[in-house]
């Protein structure tokens, strides 16, 4: 597993770019935004990041394993024909996944979220069901067999992802000359109208070819203008009964039809599908989305400004906890998982709930936000620690190479970041010892107050520092053993722990790659300066 989920990162980047959106819209004299519309896309998006921060790792372990036992062709990740190939494979796989999820009841249960949003803007986009990944995998286990390397299957897929962000747009027109080959925002809005003419059509990610192919290709047509949302309504904003909405009516009539073949088999008929008996029970159902329907009255609940305004404060506070906490789930334990899932969640359902004047709701929020808070300060300060290994032969004894490791005077000999020493001996310290250092890093100088925690003559030494301007905590061991009397093996493992959510995310995106690079270098250095010395 990841040491951390990079997904976690795309909430304030997506934020951004659904606020750029709203402005661009408001500027043009468009209100194509509804506050409840955009809370309740938005909190679905969410719970489907928090499923996929901890199913994916999971599901795409199957896809490593196939790949690295069962793969009937190599490719190499450097060469180009890998990756043009696998660019048109996951995409082919993607078009089979998103049409499959559409006719067949079962899976629509699990996609239909994404569909159910009644306004069409960037908030859409990550209006996503929290269900879809548990089947969505399976659809794209074919490439690894077929040999697709794993990066490049993550790489394509994240790409994949990310284009279909900006489809979700009504502020950009039809594209010239590439409509019709690659997907855009108009082709898209018709995959999400549910007027007849364009119900179930257009299921491409990045290329429509595959639509015009397997005909479900239909070009947005000036005459008849999309209109957003279900053939059946969602009317409820709880992203919990969202996400359920199909298969709860699956499931109500699994219970009421008499056939006990119905019972099963209605799961896996096509969409819009209902055993005869219910059909009759129910005449007055308004379908789904087989076949489209008219534009209807939205469902708009209305509410006071003051809900609003708290509703957008709490919808702060979860974004903020949910970057903090997706981010680092690889790192949290099971209980801190839970807890994390658990008040998002019922963030979620809670605001959603205010939208719709359910009041009582407030004395659940009252508890609920001072826990939330208190979360989000120990995500902020939760510690993480790095650990980087690099082992290196030296033509020297053990002994020699540990004793000029471990007389710190002469750190800045050999280590780039190390600038000033204050030790009371140039030789090698001892347990107890205690001595103080200069470094340059990225930020500047900083001061890192040592002690020597234990020492072994040609085996180990071992120092725990702090770093007095940042307080990262630094655990650093040299370990040698001799391979044969005038040659030594020396590892250098050095652990360090950022104290804060800002130091981690600057160690993930810098930190940790230039330490990595100075610790090869030291090593390297360290190993001249050694062979230097005379033998002993």
């Amino acid at each position: 597993m990841s040491e951390y989920n990079i997904n976690g990162l795309a909430i304030p980047l997506f934020m951004i770019l659904m606020l750029a959106e709203y402005l661009i819209l408001r500027l043009q004299g468009r209100s194509l935004h509804r506050f409840n519309d955009s809370v309740n896309s938005l909190s679905m998006g969410l719970l489907l990041l928090l499923s996929d921060a901890l199913l994916k790792a999971y599901t795409f372990a199957v896809f490593i394993w196939l790949w690295e036992n069962h793969r009937f062709f190599d490719f190499a990740v450097g060469d180009p024909v890998t990756w043009i190939l696998f660019f048109f494979g996951v995409d082919f796989c993607y078009y089979w996944f998103h049409r499959i999820a559409h006719e067949i009841n079962l899976l629509w249960g699990a996609h239909v979220g994404h569909h159910q949003g009644e306004e069409y803007n960037l908030t859409t986009a990550l209006r996503q069901s929290a269900f879809q990944y548990a089947f969505s995998w399976v659809f794209y286990l074919p490439l690894a067999l077929l040999g697709c390397p794993p990066v490049v299957f993550v790489v394509q897929f994240i790409v994949l992802k990310l284009y279909q962000f900006w489809l979700h747009t009504q502020s950009i027109n039809r594209i010239p000359l590439i409509e019709g080959i690659m997907s855009t925002p108009s082709s898209h809005r018709v995959h999400h109208a549910k007027n007849p003419i364009y119900i179930d059509r257009n299921y491409g990610g990045t290329l429509v070819i595959w639509d015009r192919v397997f005909g479900s290709w239909q070009p947005e047509l000036a005459t008849d203008p999309c209109h957003y949302g279900t053939t059946r309504p969602l009317d409820t904003l709880n992203p919990i009964k969202a996400n359920l909405q199909h298969w709860s009516m699956l499931a109500r009539d699994t219970r009421t039809t008499a056939r006990w073949q119905d019972k099963v088999s209605l799961w896996f008929r096509p969409t819009g599908w209902r055993p005869a008996d219910c059909l009759a029970m129910d005449a007055d159902d308004p379908g789904m989305q087989r076949n489209g329907c008219a534009k209807r009255a939205k469902y708009d609940p209305k509410t006071t400004r003051g809900q609003n305004v708290y509703v957008a404060f709490s919808m702060a506070v979860t974004f903020v906890v949910c970057t903090l906490f997706i981010f680092l789930s690889p790192q949290l334990s099971a209980l801190q998982l839970a807890a994390g899932v658990l008040l998002a969640v019922s963030g979620l359902v809670i605001a959603n709930g205010l939208l719709e004047n359910r009041n009582r709701y407030r004395w659940a929020e009252a508890l609920r936000m001072p826990l939330m808070l208190w979360f989000a300060a120990s995500l902020w300060t939760f510690p993480v620690t790095t650990r980087i290994v690099d082992t290196i032969t030296i033509e020297r004894s053990a002994n020699q190479s540990l004793e000029y490791a471990s007389s710190v005077n002469r750190w800045p000999e050999w280590h780039p970041q190390s600038t000033q020493i204050d030790a009371a001996s140039p030789g090698p310290l001892q347990a107890g010892d205690r001595f103080n250092e200069v470094i340059d890093t990225p930020m500047g100088k900083s001061r890192v107050s040592w002690e020597v925690i234990s020492q072994s003559e040609g085996n180990h030494w071992r120092v725990l520092g702090t770093n007095l301007d940042n307080d990262v905590r630094i655990d650093l061991t040299y370990r040698v053993k001799s391979t044969n009397p005038n040659t030594s093996e020396f590892e250098r493992a050095l652990s360090y722990t950022m104290p804060n959510f800002p130091l981690v995310l600057a160690n993930v995106l810098h930190f940790k790659a230039a330490i990595e690079q100075k610790s090869e270098q030291a090593l390297q250095r360290l190993k001249t300066a050694i062979e230097e010395l005379p033998v002993i």
